[in-house]
């Protein structure tokens, strides 16, 4: 078994992933493919080498995707030497840093601090902030998120629903408005979510995480689930006390 690989251009969702593999299976003598959207490469298992005038010829029609060739090591992959977390998240971690930092500001405003309604404005911030992201390219978004969310898997029209949740929840909780029903539904939805992140994690594939839309290529990883976590305990905490 030969491993080819390239690196390819212009991916922005799951759809393009879906796309692309589709594609490479018009070459001959194909067994395996893989496209990676984090990592921007083709990974391809064949009875022979395949060349990369191959592989830019089955997409000739799709000007959008360029493809180069990019070195294998022996596994086949291209470690990232120069991965970070923060490096990688930067776009999430600046978002949180930013609710937080409203957050509290809100409270040195009051003269006091509140847990609950401190609670309340993270909580809106975190929906109102990825829903606003989602809403920029819902297409693109019920894509990317239709490959790990259960309920997104059944019904293709809950990505499109979703941000809409997101922004209703987020509107419920900086009005301090129906807040049992908001943090129920937060627990339900976030859990229901963040099972779909641990069962593709458990795939051991390289997948989009959706939470900001497509605007920013993040990584699906424990990071996403850890994330999720927080906002459920957040609600918990809202629920009980």
């Amino acid at each position: 078994m030969v491993i080819s690989k390239f690196s390819i251009t212009g991916m922005t969702c799951e759809a393009c992933v879906k796309t692309i593999t589709e594609k490479m299976y018009g070459i001959s003598d194909i067994e395996s493919v893989a496209v990676s959207l984090q990592h921007k490469n083709i990974l391809i298992s064949a009875n022979r080498n395949v060349k990369l005038s191959e592989v830019q010829n089955v997409i000739i029609d799709l000007p959008k995707y360029k493809v180069f060739d990019l070195p294998v090591n022996s596994l086949g992959t291209a470690p990232d030497k120069n991965f970070s977390i923060f490096k990688t998240y930067k776009p999430l971690i600046i978002i949180f840093f930013f609710i937080i930092l409203t957050s509290l500001a809100h409270q040195l405003s009051l003269g006091l601090f509140n847990a609950n309604l401190f609670m309340n404005h993270l909580m809106a911030g975190f929906f109102i902030g990825f829903s606003f992201f989602k809403f920029l390219d819902l297409k693109a978004f019920s894509d990317s998120f239709s490959g790990y969310d259960p309920i997104a898997q059944r019904f293709s029209n809950y990505g499109y629903i979703y941000p809409l949740i997101e922004l209703l929840l987020g509107l419920l909780f900086i009005a301090g408005k129906a807040l049992i029903i908001a943090n129920a539904l937060s627990v339900i939805v976030l859990s229901i979510t963040t099972y779909g992140i641990f069962k593709k994690l458990q795939t051991k594939s390289n997948f989009q995480c959706a939470c900001l839309g497509t605007t920013f290529n993040l990584p699906l990883s424990n990071v996403t689930i850890a994330e999720n976590i927080v906002m459920i305990l957040m609600s918990m905490y809202g629920l009980f006390y």
